[in-house]
C-alpha cells in the first residue's frame, strides 16, 4: 500500500495550484459553498413504561461490498490558451476527482481490513494494486494540471505591462 502522505501530496499540489491561480488574479475569490443546512428529526419520547432500546453500531465495511472507480478523469486545460475561468473550473472538476480517487483507495483499504478470513491473500493484492493504481492516476493528473497552470502563469505574466518602479 502506498503510504497516505502521497495522496496528501496531491491535495497539497491542488491547493497550492489553486493559490497561486487566485493569487495571479487576484480578483474576488469565487463565493464559499454555503453549507448544507440539515434539520436533525425531532427526538421521540419513548414511553415511560418501555425504556429505550440501544442503538446499534454502524456495521464495519464487508469484503463483498464493492468499490466504485470514479469515471473517466476530466480533460486537462491547454493551459497556453485557457482563460482565468477555464483554469478556475478545470481545478474545480480536477480536484474533485482527485477526492473521488481518495476515497476509492479508502474503500479497497478498508475491504482489506474487513475482510472475512475467506477471502485471499491474492484477491486483497489485488484490491492493494487497485488503491494504488487510483493514487498514481491522482498524482498524474496533479501533475498534468500543475503544468498546464505554469503555461497559463506564463502566458499571463507575458501579457501584463511591465510595472513602474
Amino acid at each position: 500500500m502506498k503510504a497516505p502522505f502521497i495522496v496528501g501530496g496531491v491535495v497539497c499540489v491542488a491547493v497550492v495550484a489553486g493559490a497561486l491561480f487566485v493569487m495571479l488574479h487576484q480578483g474576488a475569490p469565487p463565493p464559499a459553498p454555503k453549507p448544507a443546512v440539515v434539520q436533525a428529526p425531532a427526538p421521540v419520547p419513548a414511553p415511560a413504561a418501555v425504556p429505550a432500546a440501544p442503538v446499534p453500531a454502524a456495521p464495519a465495511p464487508q469484503a463483498s461490498v464493492d468499490c466504485l472507480l470514479p469515471g473517466p478523469p476530466p480533460a486537462e486545460p491547454d493551459g497556453s490558451t485557457a482563460d482565468a475561468s477555464e483554469m478556475h473550473d478545470a481545478h474545480e472538476r480536477i480536484q474533485a476527482f482527485v477526492l473521488s480517487l481518495e476515497n476509492y483507495q479508502a474503500c479497497r483499504n478498508a475491504q482489506i481490513d474487513h475482510a472475512a478470513p475467506t477471502v485471499s491473500a491474492q484477491q486483497k493484492q489485488t484490491w492493494v494494486d487497485q488503491g494504488n493504481s487510483a493514487v498514481d492516476e491522482a498524482n498524474a493528473l496533479a501533475a498534468a494540471f500543475s503544468r498546464q497552470m505554469q503555461f497559463f502563469k506564463s502566458r499571463e505574466a507575458k501579457a501584463q505591462p511591465p510595472t513602474a518602479k
